[in-house]
């Protein structure tokens, strides 16, 4: 009985982190679109500024060395140009997926600083739509299912040698 209320239990808590998945990969675009507006903002301030200086972004970018703040200012400017390009990349991908393609493609690939920055304003949920009740009932299986197995793992070596000492 209370192996049972035990696997319930962890049906239970399986499906309820398993429903916040849909509302979470929405939050999770909807910070991936700040990111890249920011960022859009960055490198067309930096593109500005060399395109008023005569030159291009990549020499604009080998001149800025000389000193370790310049030098570290390079390195960010490179990594916000990168991230940029993956951001404009990811984002229409995202937009236009339903609920178990984003939340797929949260897991494939996530953009680290939107991750933390979501996980940080993000506020759990009870399932209200289709797709989230569907992550709840696969959670409650799975949850169901991990539970269930760490339940018996401890008592599979005495069962073992039940059974081989009723053969014998």
């Amino acid at each position: 009985m209370i192996l049972r209320a035990l696997t319930l239990a962890g049906g239970i808590i399986g499906a309820g982190i398993a429903a916040q998945g849909p509302g979470f990969s929405r939050a999770y675009v909807f910070e991936l679109v700040a990111a890249e507006r920011t960022l859009s903002g960055v490198v067309a301030h930096f593109d500005a500024a060399a395109r008023a200086a005569g030159i291009d972004r990549e020499a604009a970018l080998t001149r800025l060395r000389g000193s370790a703040l310049l030098e570290r200012r390079r390195i960010e400017l490179i990594e916000n140009i990168e991230r940029h390009a993956a951001l404009e990349a990811q984002l229409p991908r995202l937009q236009t997926a339903g609920p178990f393609l984003r939340s797929y493609y949260l897991l494939r690939a996530p953009d680290t600083g939107a991750l933390r920055a979501t996980a940080q304003m993000f506020s759990p949920t009870a399932p209200r739509s289709r797709a989230e009740l569907i992550f709840a009932a696969i959670g409650f299986i799975v949850g169901t299912a991990i539970a269930r197995l760490l339940l018996w793992l401890p008592t599979w070596p005495g069962r073992y040698r039940r059974r081989r000492a009723l053969h014998s």
